[in-house]
């Protein structure tokens, strides 16, 4: 009977136990599941979700509030939002909700030829873009002028449509321990007489003279209604915040990918009647990677020339390319370098094949190619980018890898693939076959 007794007090804890940690466990699940998830979707807004996403237990924070600014720093790693075919890291979230990004890498690079913002090359390049200005409004920008960085201000600003990150924006994000640290050299707004600020690609500030030339980072400032239509923020999964499912090659932006002649293609410009291409790796022969001289003579664009490079581009590369019937002819531009990047549109080629010039972008995204660029002063210079991504005059027989360049049919049928790195467009027909 006492046996008995004992059991039934027994099984009642323990019934009693497992009721309490049942509870319990369900309660945590309703709490952190639950309610948890609520907090993160707890708008459609960009500018709410990053405000909302909460960090827990980081050494050195991430997001930081700042009167009312919400500035992303150190080494974020879930700012990364993709739009109009670039890859961006969100700055900050501005008081009234707009948001301010940047280009995760260069687009071109240029020399401000100005010691005056307003006038310089860089703002005449940057807001000569391809950029849907409906989602966007004007950017802040900070341009005062110092010559140390324990001297940083903004008192002197002006708004864009399109601009750079200023010192300010550099330093108060981490600096050289940040995200916004690419490994690539950039200017920024700021200047000191005729010298610029710019980031080193070890991620250091210096001032340099305003004919140097440096990457381009856009700057470009969201609407405060911009929703996110899916993403998190990484990497990985960016926030996306446009529909955007092209059917034929005339929908799709500058930046994004396709394959082409089992090769990986990206976008450098786009107008009524083609696409423009530049190759994602460099032309390949049965020795291995083709490195060869832009020509015996002279720097002159010149299809005809059979000791040149484009001539070779325009017959054997062109003979052997699996999907030729795609291509069309197309312009490439051949200027000479002065101080005015326009210069490059003086002069052009129609031709099948060609190689980009200095100023468009992603020209700087290979080293050690050749441009299509002269030095106007000297018929034997040609200008190519060099292992190191930067500008560097060579003699037209002078050694250097290819990078081509071709213009395609704009209205060639997508058949899948979402336009990013990993996962280019293939494409189909074009309209126009029966």
């Amino acid at each position: 009977m006492i046996n008995e007794k004992k059991q039934k007090i027994f099984n009642l804890v323990s019934l009693s136990i497992i009721i309490f940690f049942g509870l319990f466990y369900l309660g945590r699940l309703i709490y952190f599941k639950i309610l948890n998830d609520k907090k993160i979707v707890y708008s459609e807004l960009l500018a709410e979700q990053v405000k909302e996403r909460k960090i827990k237990y980081e050494a050195i924070p991430t997001l930081i509030n700042e009167d009312n600014i919400y500035r992303f720093a150190n080494d974020a790693k879930n700012n990364y939002v993709k739009f109009m075919g670039y890859i961006w890291r969100i700055v900050k979230v501005n008081e009234d909700n707009t948001i301010t990004m940047v280009t995760e890498n260069n687009i071109t690079s240029l020399a401000y030829y100005s010691d005056n913002f307003d006038e310089s090359q860089i703002i005449k390049w940057l807001n000569d873009n391809s950029l849907d200005k409906n989602y966007m409004t004007t950017t802040y920008s900070c341009l005062d002028s110092f010559n140390s960085i324990d001297n940083i201000s903004c008192q002197k600003t002006n708004n864009y449509d399109v601009t750079l990150l200023s010192v300010e924006d550099y330093t108060k994000a981490g600096a050289t321990n940040s995200y916004l640290n690419n490994g690539e050299y950039f200017w920024t707004t700021n200047n000191y007489q005729d010298e610029y600020w710019y980031v080193s690609n070890e991620g250091k500030l210096g001032l340099n003279d305003n004919t140097e030339v440096y990457g381009i980072r856009p700057v470009i400032t969201l609407n405060s209604d911009t929703k996110v239509l899916s993403g998190n923020g990484t990497i990985d999964n960016p926030y996306e915040i446009i529909e955007h499912k092209p059917q034929t090659l005339n929908d799709i932006y500058v930046g994004e990918y396709l394959t082409l002649n089992d090769t990986l293609w990206r976008v450098v410009a786009k107008n009524n009647n083609n696409i423009k291409l530049v190759s994602e790796e460099y032309i390949k022969d049965e020795n291995g990677i083709l490195e060869t001289f832009y020509s015996n003579y002279n720097n002159e664009a010149d299809i005809d020339y059979e000791n040149g490079l484009l001539y070779y581009l325009n017959n054997t590369y062109y003979d052997n390319f699996k999907e030729k019937d795609l291509i069309t002819k197309g312009t490439f531009y051949t200027g000479g370098i002065e101080d005015n990047y326009q210069t490059i549109y003086d002069s052009s080629i129609e031709a099948y094949v060609g190689l980009l010039s200095i100023a468009e972008p992603f020209v700087y995204d290979f080293g050690n190619v050749f441009t299509l660029s002269k030095n106007i002063n000297n018929d034997l210079g040609i200008f190519v980018i060099d292992e190191n991504k930067m500008l560097f005059e060579d003699t037209v027989d002078s050694l250097h890898y290819v990078r081509p360049s071709i213009h395609i049919k704009n209205n060639i049928n997508i058949k899948s693939g979402d336009g990013t790195y990993l996962s280019p467009y293939i494409l189909g027909s074009d309209n126009n076959e029966t």
